[in-house]
This record gives C-alpha cells, sequence and structure tokens, in this order.
C-alpha cells in the first residue's frame, strides 16, 4: 500500500537527515518525488510506502519533528473520453505510468506517476487535469 503526502517544514527546522532518520525509525520506505526548498520552508511530495499502521506512525513522527502533513488523494484525472490516442503522452512519461493497452487506447496508472507533469504540459487535447496541491 501506498500513500501519498505533502510534508511542509519550516526552513530552520529541516536537515537533509531527517527523512532518512524517520524512515529508519519507522520501518517504512518513502521516496521523495519531488523537493521545493525557499528561504522560510522545504516542501516535500514523496509517497509513504507501507500498511495504514506503518504509514500513520511515520506521519506522527514527521509531525513531532516539525512538520505539517497533508495526506493526498487524485492529483492527476485522466479523461479517456477527450484522449486521442496520439501517443505524446506515452513518449515523454519517464516511469511507464502511461502506456498503450493491447487496442492502442492509453492506460494511466496513477500509482507510478512522479508528476513530472510532461503529460499534463503537452496533451494537445488536454486529456489529463492536475488537480493541485
Amino acid at each position: 500500500m501506498s500513500k501519498r503526502v505533502l510534508v511542509f517544514f519550516p526552513s530552520k527546522e529541516y536537515t537533509e537527515s531527517l527523512i532518512p532518520e524517520i524512515v529508519l525509525k519507522s520501518g517504512t520506505i518513502f521516496n521523495t518525488i519531488k523537493t521545493e526548498v525557499t528561504p522560510t520552508q522545504v516542501k516535500i511530495m514523496g509517497e509513504i510506502k507501507a500498511n495504514e499502521e506503518k504509514a500513520q506512525e511515520f506521519i506522527r513522527i514527521l509531525k513531532r519533528r516539525g512538520a505539517v502533513v497533508k495526506e493526498l488523494g487524485l492529483i492527476m484525472r485522466f479523461d479517456p473520453d477527450k484522449c486521442v490516442a496520439c501517443g505524446m503522452c506515452v513518449s515523454l512519461c519517464p516511469t511507464n505510468a502511461i502506456t498503450f493497452n493491447k487496442d492502442f487506447s492509453v492506460r494511466y496508472d496513477f500509482d507510478e506517476c512522479v508528476l513530472c507533469m510532461n503529460c499534463f504540459k503537452n496533451c494537445p487535447v488536454k486529456a489529463v487535469s492536475y488537480l493541485g496541491d
């Protein structure tokens, strides 16, 4: 099971070893998808790979260390009715989250998506929507 989260730390509270320390302490896997650093905050989008109990423990530890955590639901939406199966998104996807089915219709696997935004930015018919964070 996996759970996508946004984690916000005040810049003064964050160190590069913080996430690895929490991973070791909680026994979970955390995949960082995107990190943004400003003078005042560190924003990390990531995916917790663990059962619900372990994921909640990971989140509790983050909060104790000064983070604000927002659990993310669906972030991207694919509309097969708009899709013309041109293959633009398939060719640009770095993780094969978007592939062709045997009938050449497009298949979107959100569990593999790393939010590179290539599909969203390049779809000529806007069949992919970004729902925001």
